[in-house]
Order: C-alpha cells, then structure tokens, then sequence
C-alpha cells in the first residue's frame, strides 16, 4: 500500500502570509533606515551648529569681527537651531512610523503563525486518522487471518 502524502488545503493562503510578513519585514528594514538617515543629519546640523558658534567665538577673540559678521552669525546659528528642530519633528514622526511598522509585522507574522499551528493541527489530525485506518484494516487482516484458520482448528479438535 502506497503512503499518502499530506497536503495541505490552505498552502497558498499560508504562502501569501509569508509573503506579507517578508514584505512587512522589508517596510520596516526601509523605514528604519531612513529613521538613521533622519539622525545622520541632526547631527550633521548639530556639528555645523557647533562649529558656526566655535568660529564665532574664535572672531571674537581675535577681534576680527566686521558688522556683516555681526549680522550673519546670529542669523546662521538662528537658522540652524530651526533645522535642528525641524529635524527632531522628523525624527518623532519616524519613531512614529517605525512602531507602525513594527505593529503591522507583528500582526503580519501572528497571522503566519496562525496557518502554521493550522497546518501543523491538520497534519495531525489527518496522520492520527491514517493511522486508525491502518489500524481497522490491520484488525480486519487478523481476524480474516484468524477466520481462515479457526475452521481447520475445530476440524483438528473434533477429530481428538
């Protein structure tokens, strides 16, 4: 008797799962990625911040400073702490995106889970089946084997 083989009847749904949670995984991957760009260029604003304020500081003490200097500085460093939190704003909305995006690949990777239990439960139930079929046709063997056997048993015990 040839084994059966288990199919599963939900394979294609458990497949698109898979998919999604992969795609999921790649959103976030992308998302966090441009959440480290975000902060690359906080930074970078930040040391053009500090390095506007030491060049100040260093015209000031050699006193090299003319009134277009005057006007320019306060002005680039105003300019700057503006970018600087502009950019802490993106950098909120990215963290926001980034629990989103976690939100969805959880949900993405339950549902996975789910018609993985599913199909684990179904391979169960449909071996513990194949196997109580193999057990009612391995009792039907014996007991033809033993109805087979009992007529000739009865002869030989008659016959004593």
């Amino acid at each position: 008797m040839a084994n059966p083989k288990f199919v599963y009847r939900l394979q294609r749904v458990l497949e698109i799962a898979i998919r999604k949670e992969d795609e999921e995984k790649e959103k976030l991957a992308k998302v966090l990625q441009e959440e480290e760009h975000e902060k690359q260029v906080k930074i970078q604003l930040q040391q053009q911040l500090a390095d506007t304020i030491v060049s100040l500081r260093q015209r000031q003490e050699e006193r090299s400073l003319d009134i277009n200097a005057l006007r320019t500085y306060p002005a680039r460093i105003k300019f700057l702490e503006n970018k600087i939190v502009a950019q802490d704003l993106r950098l909120k909305e990215m963290a926001i995106r980034v629990m989103e995006q976690r939100g969805n690949l959880m949900k993405a990777a339950q549902e996975r889970q789910k018609y993985e239990k599913h199909k684990e439960s179904s391979r169960e139930k449909w071996q513990a089946e194949l196997d109580a079929k193999e057990a009612t046709m391995l009792d039907e063997l014996a007991t033809l084997k033993y109805a087979r056997s009992s007529p000739d048993d009865e002869l030989k015990d008659f016959e004593e």
